[in-house]
Protein backbone atom coordinates (compact mmCIF):
# COMPACT_ATOMS: atom_id res chain seq x y z
CA UNK A 1 0.00 0.00 0.00
CA UNK A 2 1.49 3.38 -1.00
CA UNK A 3 1.33 6.63 0.99
CA UNK A 4 -1.73 7.88 -0.87
CA UNK A 5 -3.63 4.67 -0.10
CA UNK A 6 -2.74 4.89 3.59
CA UNK A 7 -3.94 8.48 3.83
CA UNK A 8 -7.09 7.66 1.87
CA UNK A 9 -7.97 4.73 4.12
CA UNK A 10 -7.45 6.82 7.25
CA UNK A 11 -9.77 9.65 6.23
CA UNK A 12 -12.42 7.96 4.10
CA UNK A 13 -14.08 6.33 7.11
CA UNK A 14 -14.79 9.71 8.71
CA UNK A 15 -16.56 12.27 6.55
CA UNK A 16 -15.81 15.00 9.08
CA UNK A 17 -12.18 14.64 8.05
CA UNK A 18 -12.57 13.35 4.50
CA UNK A 19 -14.95 16.06 3.27
CA UNK A 20 -13.28 18.91 5.17
CA UNK A 21 -10.20 20.92 4.29
CA UNK A 22 -8.17 18.56 6.51
CA UNK A 23 -8.80 15.61 4.19
CA UNK A 24 -7.79 17.73 1.21
CA UNK A 25 -4.66 19.06 2.91
CA UNK A 26 -3.53 15.56 3.89
CA UNK A 27 -4.04 14.14 0.39
CA UNK A 28 -2.76 17.09 -1.63
CA UNK A 29 1.00 16.41 -1.21
CA UNK A 30 0.58 12.95 -2.80
CA UNK A 31 -0.88 14.25 -6.09
CA UNK A 32 0.96 14.69 -9.35
CA UNK A 33 -0.12 17.69 -11.47
CA UNK A 34 2.30 17.15 -14.32
CA UNK A 35 -0.29 15.73 -16.75
CA UNK A 36 -2.77 18.63 -16.39
CA UNK A 37 -1.14 21.00 -18.88
CA UNK A 38 -2.90 19.56 -21.94
CA UNK A 39 -5.95 21.73 -21.22
CA UNK A 40 -3.99 24.81 -22.32
CA UNK A 41 -5.68 26.45 -25.28
CA UNK A 42 -8.77 24.27 -25.01
CA UNK A 43 -12.22 25.78 -24.49
CA UNK A 44 -13.86 24.93 -21.17
CA UNK A 45 -17.37 26.12 -20.27
CA UNK A 46 -18.12 26.45 -16.53
CA UNK A 47 -21.66 27.09 -15.33
CA UNK A 48 -21.87 29.11 -12.13
CA UNK A 49 -18.30 30.11 -12.91
CA UNK A 50 -18.41 33.55 -11.33
CA UNK A 51 -18.63 32.62 -7.62
CA UNK A 52 -17.79 29.91 -5.12
CA UNK A 53 -16.54 26.58 -6.42
CA UNK A 54 -17.21 27.66 -10.00
CA UNK A 55 -14.97 30.69 -9.63
CA UNK A 56 -12.33 28.49 -8.03
CA UNK A 57 -12.53 26.13 -11.01
CA UNK A 58 -12.44 28.99 -13.51
CA UNK A 59 -9.36 30.47 -11.84
CA UNK A 60 -7.48 27.17 -11.70
CA UNK A 61 -8.34 26.29 -15.31
CA UNK A 62 -7.27 29.74 -16.49
CA UNK A 63 -4.00 29.30 -14.61
CA UNK A 64 -3.46 26.10 -16.63
CA UNK A 65 -3.89 28.11 -19.83
CA UNK A 66 -7.44 27.06 -20.75
CA UNK A 67 -9.84 29.30 -22.66
CA UNK A 68 -12.45 29.66 -19.91
CA UNK A 69 -16.06 30.63 -20.59
CA UNK A 70 -17.92 31.37 -17.37
CA UNK A 71 -21.72 31.20 -17.34
CA UNK A 72 -23.85 33.12 -14.82
CA UNK A 73 -26.89 35.29 -14.29
CA UNK A 74 -25.47 38.62 -13.16
CA UNK A 75 -23.66 40.81 -15.76
CA UNK A 76 -21.89 42.88 -13.11
CA UNK A 77 -20.68 39.77 -11.32
CA UNK A 78 -19.65 38.29 -14.68
CA UNK A 79 -17.54 41.31 -15.60
CA UNK A 80 -15.96 41.35 -12.13
CA UNK A 81 -15.18 37.63 -12.32
CA UNK A 82 -13.50 37.99 -15.70
CA UNK A 83 -11.36 40.80 -14.32
CA UNK A 84 -10.57 38.82 -11.15
CA UNK A 85 -9.55 35.64 -12.97
CA UNK A 86 -7.50 37.54 -15.55
CA UNK A 87 -5.66 39.49 -12.84
CA UNK A 88 -4.99 36.35 -10.79
CA UNK A 89 -3.70 34.23 -13.68
CA UNK A 90 -2.51 36.57 -16.42
CA UNK A 91 -4.72 34.63 -18.83
CA UNK A 92 -6.73 37.05 -20.97
CA UNK A 93 -8.64 34.27 -22.73
CA UNK A 94 -11.45 34.41 -20.16
CA UNK A 95 -15.04 35.33 -20.98
CA UNK A 96 -18.54 35.52 -19.50
CA UNK A 97 -21.82 34.51 -21.13
CA UNK A 98 -25.24 35.03 -19.48
CA UNK A 99 -27.18 32.00 -18.28
CA UNK A 100 -30.15 31.44 -15.97
CA UNK A 101 -30.42 27.70 -15.48
CA UNK A 102 -33.92 28.07 -14.00
CA UNK A 103 -35.23 29.29 -17.37
CA UNK A 104 -35.35 26.87 -20.28
CA UNK A 105 -35.52 29.76 -22.74
CA UNK A 106 -32.35 31.22 -21.19
CA UNK A 107 -30.62 27.84 -21.46
CA UNK A 108 -31.53 27.61 -25.13
CA UNK A 109 -30.32 31.17 -25.77
CA UNK A 110 -27.04 30.48 -23.99
CA UNK A 111 -26.47 27.27 -25.94
CA UNK A 112 -27.12 29.15 -29.19
CA UNK A 113 -24.59 31.82 -28.20
CA UNK A 114 -21.96 29.23 -27.31
CA UNK A 115 -22.47 27.33 -30.55
CA UNK A 116 -22.24 30.54 -32.56
CA UNK A 117 -19.10 31.83 -30.86
CA UNK A 118 -17.02 28.72 -30.30
CA UNK A 119 -16.28 26.26 -33.10
CA UNK A 120 -14.81 23.93 -30.48
CA UNK A 121 -15.96 23.20 -26.93
CA UNK A 122 -13.71 20.67 -25.27
CA UNK A 123 -15.24 20.47 -21.80
CA UNK A 124 -18.45 21.41 -20.01
CA UNK A 125 -18.39 21.72 -16.22
CA UNK A 126 -21.96 21.68 -14.87
CA UNK A 127 -21.17 23.35 -11.57
CA UNK A 128 -24.05 25.77 -10.88
CA UNK A 129 -26.72 24.73 -8.41
CA UNK A 130 -28.59 25.67 -5.29
CA UNK A 131 -30.82 24.67 -2.39
CA UNK A 132 -34.17 26.35 -1.77
CA UNK A 133 -35.58 26.54 1.75
CA UNK A 134 -39.22 26.61 0.63
CA UNK A 135 -41.22 25.28 -2.31
CA UNK A 136 -40.64 27.61 -5.25
CA UNK A 137 -41.06 27.01 -8.96
CA UNK A 138 -39.19 28.34 -11.96
CA UNK A 139 -40.68 30.39 -14.78
CA UNK A 140 -41.35 27.02 -16.42
CA UNK A 141 -43.21 25.69 -13.36
CA UNK A 142 -40.42 23.37 -12.21
CA UNK A 143 -39.39 23.09 -8.55
CA UNK A 144 -36.33 25.32 -8.25
CA UNK A 145 -33.77 22.81 -6.96
CA UNK A 146 -34.60 20.44 -9.81
CA UNK A 147 -34.79 23.28 -12.34
CA UNK A 148 -31.35 24.62 -11.43
CA UNK A 149 -29.45 21.48 -10.47
CA UNK A 150 -30.77 19.00 -13.02
CA UNK A 151 -33.23 20.19 -15.68
CA UNK A 152 -31.31 23.27 -16.85
CA UNK A 153 -27.92 21.52 -16.91
CA UNK A 154 -29.45 18.51 -18.69
CA UNK A 155 -30.85 20.68 -21.46
CA UNK A 156 -27.63 22.68 -21.80
CA UNK A 157 -25.61 19.48 -22.08
CA UNK A 158 -27.94 17.97 -24.66
CA UNK A 159 -27.78 21.12 -26.78
CA UNK A 160 -23.96 21.12 -26.70
CA UNK A 161 -23.41 17.38 -27.24
CA UNK A 162 -22.76 17.55 -30.97
CA UNK A 163 -20.22 20.35 -30.54
CA UNK A 164 -18.47 18.42 -27.79
CA UNK A 165 -18.34 15.34 -30.04
CA UNK A 166 -16.93 17.44 -32.88
CA UNK A 167 -14.25 18.66 -30.45
CA UNK A 168 -13.35 15.19 -29.14
CA UNK A 169 -11.67 14.16 -27.00
CA UNK A 170 -14.12 16.03 -24.78
CA UNK A 171 -15.43 15.85 -21.23
CA UNK A 172 -18.59 16.51 -19.25
CA UNK A 173 -18.09 17.07 -15.53
CA UNK A 174 -20.97 17.26 -13.01
CA UNK A 175 -20.62 18.79 -9.55
CA UNK A 176 -22.62 16.75 -7.03
CA UNK A 177 -22.68 16.58 -3.23
CA UNK A 178 -22.05 14.07 -0.48
CA UNK A 179 -25.72 14.55 0.33
CA UNK A 180 -26.44 12.15 -2.53
CA UNK A 181 -25.42 9.33 -0.20
CA UNK A 182 -28.49 10.03 1.93
CA UNK A 183 -31.19 9.80 -0.75
CA UNK A 184 -32.68 7.42 -3.27
CA UNK A 185 -33.65 8.70 -6.70
CA UNK A 186 -37.29 9.78 -6.40
CA UNK A 187 -39.01 12.21 -8.73
CA UNK A 188 -41.97 13.61 -6.82
CA UNK A 189 -40.78 17.21 -6.86
CA UNK A 190 -39.93 16.97 -10.56
CA UNK A 191 -43.50 15.83 -11.17
CA UNK A 192 -44.76 18.89 -9.30
CA UNK A 193 -45.71 17.16 -6.04
CA UNK A 194 -45.28 19.90 -3.45
CA UNK A 195 -45.83 17.54 -0.52
CA UNK A 196 -42.65 15.67 -1.51
CA UNK A 197 -40.53 18.76 -0.83
CA UNK A 198 -37.96 18.99 1.95
CA UNK A 199 -35.01 21.39 1.50
CA UNK A 200 -32.13 19.05 2.25
CA UNK A 201 -33.75 15.86 0.94
CA UNK A 202 -34.86 17.50 -2.30
CA UNK A 203 -31.39 18.95 -2.87
CA UNK A 204 -29.81 15.57 -2.17
CA UNK A 205 -32.18 13.83 -4.58
CA UNK A 206 -31.10 16.22 -7.33
CA UNK A 207 -27.51 15.34 -6.53
CA UNK A 208 -28.35 11.64 -6.73
CA UNK A 209 -29.87 12.35 -10.16
CA UNK A 210 -26.59 13.91 -11.33
CA UNK A 211 -24.72 10.70 -10.50
CA UNK A 212 -27.29 8.60 -12.37
CA UNK A 213 -27.18 10.86 -15.43
CA UNK A 214 -23.37 10.69 -15.49
CA UNK A 215 -23.45 6.90 -15.51
CA UNK A 216 -26.04 6.88 -18.31
CA UNK A 217 -24.10 9.42 -20.37
CA UNK A 218 -20.90 7.44 -20.04
CA UNK A 219 -22.57 4.46 -21.72
CA UNK A 220 -24.33 6.55 -24.37
CA UNK A 221 -21.31 8.64 -25.37
CA UNK A 222 -18.57 6.03 -25.28
CA UNK A 223 -18.29 5.93 -29.07
CA UNK A 224 -18.44 9.73 -29.53
CA UNK A 225 -15.14 10.64 -27.89
CA UNK A 226 -16.78 12.16 -24.79
CA UNK A 227 -16.14 10.99 -21.24
CA UNK A 228 -18.43 11.91 -18.35
CA UNK A 229 -17.54 12.10 -14.67
CA UNK A 230 -19.15 13.44 -11.51
CA UNK A 231 -17.35 14.82 -8.47
CA UNK A 232 -18.07 15.84 -4.89
CA UNK A 233 -16.15 18.98 -3.81
CA UNK A 234 -16.25 18.28 -0.09
CA UNK A 235 -17.43 20.84 2.43
CA UNK A 236 -16.60 23.99 0.51
CA UNK A 237 -17.33 27.60 1.38
CA UNK A 238 -19.66 29.24 -1.14
CA UNK A 239 -22.30 31.99 -1.35
CA UNK A 240 -25.02 29.39 -1.97
CA UNK A 241 -24.16 27.54 1.22
CA UNK A 242 -24.06 30.75 3.23
CA UNK A 243 -27.47 31.85 1.93
CA UNK A 244 -29.29 28.60 2.75
CA UNK A 245 -31.43 28.79 5.88
CA UNK A 246 -31.53 25.00 6.08
CA UNK A 247 -27.72 24.84 6.35
CA UNK A 248 -27.10 27.40 9.10
CA UNK A 249 -26.67 24.73 11.80
CA UNK A 250 -24.17 22.91 9.59
CA UNK A 251 -22.27 26.15 8.99
CA UNK A 252 -22.05 26.94 12.71
CA UNK A 253 -20.74 23.46 13.46
CA UNK A 254 -18.23 23.00 10.64
CA UNK A 255 -17.32 26.46 9.32
CA UNK A 256 -13.75 26.24 10.56
CA UNK A 257 -13.32 23.02 8.54
CA UNK A 258 -14.58 24.37 5.20
CA UNK A 259 -12.45 24.08 2.09
CA UNK A 260 -11.62 27.13 0.01
CA UNK A 261 -13.35 27.36 -3.39
CA UNK A 262 -10.09 26.42 -5.10
CA UNK A 263 -9.71 23.34 -2.89
CA UNK A 264 -13.31 22.33 -3.52
CA UNK A 265 -12.84 22.77 -7.26
CA UNK A 266 -9.60 20.80 -7.43
CA UNK A 267 -10.99 17.45 -8.51
CA UNK A 268 -13.30 19.03 -11.12
CA UNK A 269 -10.27 20.83 -12.56
CA UNK A 270 -8.25 17.62 -12.51
CA UNK A 271 -11.07 15.70 -14.20
CA UNK A 272 -11.25 18.39 -16.88
CA UNK A 273 -7.53 18.61 -17.56
CA UNK A 274 -5.62 15.47 -16.59
CA UNK A 275 -4.95 12.45 -18.78
CA UNK A 276 -5.84 9.76 -16.24
CA UNK A 277 -9.60 10.49 -16.00
CA UNK A 278 -9.74 10.66 -19.79
CA UNK A 279 -9.13 6.90 -19.83
CA UNK A 280 -12.36 6.09 -17.95
CA UNK A 281 -15.94 7.33 -17.86
CA UNK A 282 -19.02 7.35 -15.63
CA UNK A 283 -17.23 7.45 -12.28
CA UNK A 284 -17.97 9.36 -9.07
CA UNK A 285 -14.84 11.09 -7.74
CA UNK A 286 -13.75 12.80 -4.54
CA UNK A 287 -10.24 14.16 -4.07
CA UNK A 288 -9.02 12.63 -7.34
CA UNK A 289 -10.11 9.11 -6.43
CA UNK A 290 -13.16 7.14 -7.61
CA UNK A 291 -15.69 6.55 -4.85
CA UNK A 292 -18.65 4.30 -4.24
CA UNK A 293 -21.95 5.74 -5.49
CA UNK A 294 -24.02 4.10 -2.72
CA UNK A 295 -23.29 3.37 0.90
CA UNK A 296 -26.50 1.44 1.47
CA UNK A 297 -28.85 -0.57 -0.72
CA UNK A 298 -31.69 1.69 0.41
CA UNK A 299 -30.47 4.43 -1.96
CA UNK A 300 -30.02 2.19 -5.00
CA UNK A 301 -32.33 2.99 -7.92
CA UNK A 302 -33.83 0.54 -10.39
CA UNK A 303 -33.48 0.51 -14.16
CA UNK A 304 -37.07 1.72 -14.32
CA UNK A 305 -36.19 4.67 -12.05
CA UNK A 306 -33.41 5.61 -14.48
CA UNK A 307 -35.65 5.35 -17.52
CA UNK A 308 -38.32 7.44 -15.85
CA UNK A 309 -35.78 10.14 -14.95
CA UNK A 310 -34.61 10.48 -18.55
CA UNK A 311 -38.13 10.34 -19.99
CA UNK A 312 -39.36 13.01 -17.59
CA UNK A 313 -36.35 15.24 -18.24
CA UNK A 314 -36.72 15.00 -22.01
CA UNK A 315 -40.43 15.74 -21.81
CA UNK A 316 -39.85 18.67 -19.46
CA UNK A 317 -37.13 20.09 -21.73
CA UNK A 318 -39.20 19.63 -24.87
CA UNK A 319 -36.74 17.17 -26.39
CA UNK A 320 -37.62 14.18 -28.55
CA UNK A 321 -37.89 10.81 -26.85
Amino acid sequence: MNDADVIDAEVAADDTISFSRHGYERRRPTWDDTDMADVAGRTVVVSGGTAGVGLGASTSLAALGAHVVMLGRNPDRGAAAVQEVTAATGNRDVEWVPLDLASLSSVRATAATLLQRYPRIHALVNNAGGMWDTWETSVDGIEMSWATNVVGPYLLTELLLDRLAESAPARIIEMTSGGAYSQRLTLGELRGEEDAFDPKATYSRTKRAQIVLTELRAAELADRGIVAHVTHPGWTDSPGLRESGAMQGFIRRFESDFRTPEQGADTAVWLTSAREPGRSSGLFWHDRRPRETHRTEATRETDEDRRELVELLRRTCGLSA
